[in-house]
């Protein structure tokens, strides 16, 4: 039972910790917080108090749009926000009802957590399909020689790749493999490190060397080497391809087939930004030839590998 004459910012009073989940307390709550608001969890701490968690419920349509399904699902974000019910001793909690505005930053902060996470989820998997991509290879050639001249050992020098490489970030580049493990420095030559020392080299061919070491350093690296090391094609493609698979994984559905229109509504909605549908077209089209995604006209859907891992990495909830 609790008390209504209280007005929406000032505490109020619930009988029993029942009454928190799909009660009156929570009707109460989603009254001045917001109709998506929900008690996720209620827990007895060890002064007698009671830990309120907050979760948030919104819909989101993840119809597929070749079947037409109509589906209308809610997602979840559970944990965003947490307040605690004063145990007055007297048989009744007192809550006090957190400021909305609160509510709503955490809410968002917690979509933002989710949809990086996407971001970093789908590098991950797409990387060694977009490394075919003619604009990746040529944007990470620079680390790459780096690499392949520490597997050769003949003696190459900092000065020498510094001098003969045409990237600004060079010195960068040689940093970041020397504090991963793929190279070291003595006395200004560059050799390997400990984890081309623990690779057996003999059993990767020039190619093979590049798709796996530099995945590996990607994979390692990848906030650094995008961010700090500006080399937008890490921040490029999975942009497109996680457009996509932003509703497959909310959906659980790896052959939701989405049209175009709709994965530039994802786009703007992840990165705040509108692109044109022939835009997009030629985009996905490049991620079709490399197995990121499975196109059919205007129609994309997943590809099982790529979904499944995405899926693995990246939290709905």
């Amino acid at each position: 039972m609790v008390t209504t004459n209280a007005a929406p910012d000032e505490p109020f009073r619930v009988q029993n910790p029942e009454a928190l989940q799909g009660g009156t307390a929570e009707t109460r709550l989603k009254r001045h917080l917001g109709r998506g608001v929900y008690v996720h969890d209620v827990q007895e701490l060890p002064n007698g108090n009671l830990e309120v968690s907050l979760g948030n419920a919104s819909p989101r349509d993840l119809s597929d749009c070749r079947d037409h399904d109509n589906v209308l699902k809610f997602i979840t974000l559970r944990d965003v926000y947490t307040l605690e019910a004063e145990d007055t001793g007297q048989g009744v909690y007192l809550i006090d009802v957190p400021d909305r505005g609160d509510v709503v930053d955490r809410i968002k902060e917690r979509e933002t957590e989710i949809k990086d996470k996407l971001d970093f989820s789908m590098a991950q998997a797409i990387y060694k399909h977009v490394y075919d991509l003619p604009a990746v290879r040529t944007q990470l050639n620079p680390i790459l020689q780096i690499l392949r001249g520490a597997r050769n050992n003949r003696g190459l020098t900092v000065s020498k790749v510094d001098d003969n490489q045409r990237s600004s970030n060079t010195r960068d580049y040689i940093e970041l493999l020397d504090n991963f493990g793929y190279i070291k420095i003595e006395d200004g030559v560059i050799k390997p490190g400990v984890r081309l020392q623990s690779a057996d080299l003999n059993e990767y061919d020039w190619d093979e060397f590049g798709r796996k070491f530099l995945g590996d350093v990607v994979q390692r690296g990848y906030v650094t080497i995008r961010d700090e090391l500006e080399l937008s094609m890490l921040g490029h493609y999975q942009k497109y391809s996680g457009s996509y698979y932003y509703d497959a994984i909310q959906r659980g559905k790896k052959d939701l087939w989405l049209d175009i229109e709709t994965i530039a509504d994802n786009f703007e909605e992840l990165h705040g930004e509108r692109k044109e549908e022939f835009y997009l077209q030629d985009k996905l089209g490049e991620l079709a030839s490399v197995n990121v995604i499975r196109k059919e006209g205007d129609y994309v859907r997943s590809e099982k590998d790529i979904y499944d891992q995405v899926a693995r990495d990246t939290p709905t909830v």
